[in-house]
């Protein structure tokens, strides 16, 4: 048995270190948030009356799965502070943030919700996951004031305090760098209109929101889905495809299509990436089902008085026309975490020309969407190769 470190606590890095435990090793998770599971948590199941093959009910499971192995342990709130590597093992010190909810000790009472004095503790409860999360922002610990109140509480001694911070050592053979990605800021496309109105969001908000929610805030009759907002872009320096915008845009059209067949959706696109053997027929379905689905990208959109949307269009011959909506959603293309550059000098990684990880050290590896941008199935597909990879390599 060996010892592995895997910094991302999302899918991919929880998937590779469930792979590793079930090979027989011992693995610490370090997570910078303070809730392990990553963005995954914020995306709706896609099923209609079929299942979609988005992920995402696979994802929680696997989640769970890694978070019940005795042999992992997920550090959340975690920040790294140094790693040394001399090429047979690694040594990562890290500060801890608390109160830490061991999720193995505890017992889900509920007892540290109810007691908190901040209301910074919350439960997030989706199918066999179950975890406790501190907001630290509104902890009182991290604001120079002393409680203990979770700790005192708990009947299980699940609650780690004390101090505001705490200081680990962990060391392994190697370290497998799942960090995750970054959607594109739609901000930095002021001709969309994000941040001026309301009614202009991000696909990964409608996500959230269709987790939430039946549907989207009213008006909401007719909208439309732009892709490649932040990706297949030279100008910005980001001229590749993210690969899965065009699966989860459709799959969200076709979700908002079956709650309510009422509702005029318009998918807006350069063209559509096949995602898998099933996409010719799913987009036949989405036809059917009357989504319209229209080559080529819009150029501007405004909110007009009363909060319609005037999207604007041009031809190939270069004639302008225009469409009204009530909801537009901008698909996000995915990039590099925002500290991208610090994890790469910390872990000894090379970077490709736009930004995602690349690894030329023996027991560094690297998994997921910090790699290149990928769909839940291939996260979770490539995780578990790394891991396998790892074990013979290291």
């Amino acid at each position: 048995m060996k010892d592995y470190v895997v910094i991302g606590a999302g899918i991919a890095g929880l998937a590779a270190a469930s792979a590793l435990s079930d090979l027989g090793h011992s693995v610490d998770v370090i997570e910078k948030t303070g809730s392990f599971g990553g963005k995954v948590l914020s995306y709706c199941c896609k099923a209609t009356d079929s299942c979609s093959r988005c992920g995402v009910c696979v994802a929680h499971t696997k989640i769970a799965e890694a978070a019940a192995k005795k042999t992992l342990s997920i550090h959340k709130g975690s920040t790294i502070k140094s790693i040394s590597n001399t090429g047979t093992k690694v040594s990562l010190k890290i500060d801890r943030k608390n109160p830490f909810i061991d999720h193995r000790t505890c017992i889900a009472c509920g007892k540290c919700v109810e007691m908190c004095p901040e209301g910074c503790i919350s439960v997030y409860h989706r199918g066999e996951l179950i975890q406790y999360v501190v907001d630290y922002s509104r902890c009182r610990l991290h604001n120079g004031r002393k409680c203990s109140e979770c700790i005192s509480v708990c009947p299980v001694d699940a609650v780690d305090g004390g101090a505001a911070f705490k200081e680990l050592t962990l060391t392994g053979a190697g370290i497998l760098v799942a960090a995750g990605h970054q959607p594109f800021d739609a901000v930095e496309k002021p001709r969309y209109g994000y941040s001026r109105s309301t009614n202009v969001l991000t696909g990964t908000e409608l996500e959230d929101i269709l987790s939430r929610d039946l549907s989207l805030p009213e008006p909401s009759k007719r909208i439309a889905f732009i892709q490649c907002v932040g990706s297949r872009d030279p100008v910005i320096s980001r001229n590749y495809c993210s690969s899965v915008c065009c699966a989860y845009a459709l799959r969200l059209a076709r979700v908002l299509k079956h709650r309510d067949n009422s509702l005029d959706v318009t998918v807006y696109y350069i063209d559509l990436q096949n995602f898998d053997k099933t996409f010719t027929l799913f987009k036949e379905e989405l036809v059917e089902m009357g989504v319209n689905l229209h080559r080529g990208l819009p150029f501007r959109v405004d909110e007009c008085l009363g909060g319609s949307l005037k999207v604007m269009l041009e031809s190939g011959e270069g004639k302008e026309s225009f469409a009204f909506y009530d909801k537009v959603v901008l698909s996000v293309g995915l990039g590099p975490e925002q500290d991208a550059e610090h994890l790469a000098e910390q872990c000894g990684l090379e970077r490709d020309r736009f930004g995602f990880y690349t690894s030329t050290k023996d027991n560094v590896f690297v998994s997921g969407t910090c790699r290149e941008p990928q769909s839940i199935p291939e996260s979770i597909a490539d995780a578990e190769a790394a891991a396998i990879n790892m074990e013979l390599s290291v």
